[in-house]
């Protein structure tokens, strides 16, 4: 089964859980869609993207790239991952308030990696928010290796149904 791992990534979290998940996978391409290329869809059976959540709203980059091909990602298998500090409580709510419903029809499996708070690839206001956020929920912080290789083993799981 081949893969394309597409993801977009704010301060780098998003970035070294891509190439983490990548690491568990055969034969799996990671393309960031802001510095990368985006190659022909036709030549995968598995599409996974992978953004960060800021104030409960996916990477704009990945939003435009999912409505652009929607009709192409409908005929493919689908994995999303998000890379956020609240939680998995908020993988079901943002998977269907950033995705539309044809596209979330061809999502197989979706998975809460962790988060980082990485202050010197913010800017000013942004890190300010988050600092006075930080103070008052007290995130649980760091990347989330088990999930990623969890998420692995579930999409490995997609290729005997191919």
């Amino acid at each position: 089964m081949k893969t394309l791992i597409l993801y977009d990534s704010y301060t780098g979290t998003t970035e070294k859980c891509a190439n983490l998940l990548a690491q568990n996978l055969n034969d799996a391409e990671v393309v960031n869609i802001s510095k990368q290329k985006v190659p022909s869809l036709e030549a995968y059976d598995l599409v996974v993207l992978g953004t960060y959540v800021h104030a409960g709203k996916i990477s704009k980059k990945i939003q435009d790239f999912c409505r652009k091909n929607l009709e192409i990602l409908k005929t493919k298998k689908i994995g999303i991952f998000f890379c956020m500090l609240r939680g998995d409580q908020g993988v079901e709510e943002y998977t269907k308030a950033n995705f539309s419903e044809d596209l979330l029809k061809a999502v197989k499996v979706k998975e809460y990696f962790g988060g980082e708070l990485n202050y010197e690839k913010m800017n000013f206001f942004f890190r300010f928010i988050l600092k006075q956020i930080e103070k008052k929920t007290k995130p649980q912080l760091g990347i989330k290796p088990e999930r990623i290789s969890s998420f692995a083993e579930r999409l490995k799981e997609l290729n005997v149904n191919l």
